[in-house]
């Protein structure tokens, strides 16, 4: 019996199974700010004013590096003939430390100096004339300043603890954060000082301020307006 042959049948690949997909989640988008955003000048005006904010806290570089000032040089003939900065007193900046520690200085004519950032402590300055004189960020701790002439000066920052400022005069000066802990202000004139409310009450404590200025005339609490 004859074999009667089949049409072939086509055979079909397998379908491949459908891949695998990972649910669709939509990614996180920021929420429109509800503030309106700041212009370029006004961001950089906030950072400048940042950056200031931070120098002002900043404690005065005189102050701040007495741990790691240099042993005095004595044999520097010329280190107790001070020279005014060539820079300017806002910073305090000077191309050399001006060191007069322990210099006696004792009625110099020093008026109009530029002595920014000038470390003095126990220097002496006694009936010397420092009329108009910058002292910005200067260390005077333990100086003496009996009957100095302060008169108009800029003495903003300035560490006067410990100093011996009896008779002293200070009118019209800018005495803005300095500092007087233990200070001597007996007979001291404070007429017109430019100072703070809060180191004017610190001041108006010292148990030595009293007196009378022996050259103006002001009495000492009075001229500071201290009450009594």
């Amino acid at each position: 019996m004859p074999f009667a042959f089949l049409p072939a049948v086509p055979v079909l690949p397998a379908t491949p199974p459908p891949p695998h997909r990972v649910p669709y989640a939509p990614r996180c988008v920021a929420a429109p700010s509800t503030h309106p955003s700041l212009p370029i000048a006004a961001l950089k005006a906030l950072s400048v004013a940042a950056l200031s904010l931070s120098l002002t806290l900043t404690p005065p570089p005189a102050q701040a590096a007495l741990t790691k000032l240099p042993p005095i040089d004595r044999a520097n003939p010329t280190r107790c003939q001070p020279t005014s900065s060539a820079i300017g007193q806002a910073n305090a900046a000077r191309d050399t430390l001006l060191d007069l520690r322990e210099c006696n200085l004792s009625s110099r004519n020093l008026s109009s100096y530029d002595l920014s950032g000038a470390i003095m402590s126990s220097a002496n300055f006694d009936n010397a004339n420092l009329t108009d004189v910058q002292l910005s960020k200067s260390y005077a701790f333990s100086a003496s300043f009996r009957a100095t002439d302060f008169t108009n000066a800029i003495a903003d920052r300035v560490t006067f603890d410990n100093a011996d400022l009896t008779d002293v005069i200070f009118v019209n000066a800018v005495l803005s954060d300095s500092t007087f802990e233990n200070a001597i202000l007996e007979n001291a004139d404070f007429t017109d000082v430019y100072i703070g409310d809060f180191a004017q009450r610190s001041l108006c404590k010292n148990p030595t301020l009293k007196g009378t200025n022996p050259l103006t005339g002001a009495p000492t609490r009075e001229s500071l307006g201290c009450r009594r």
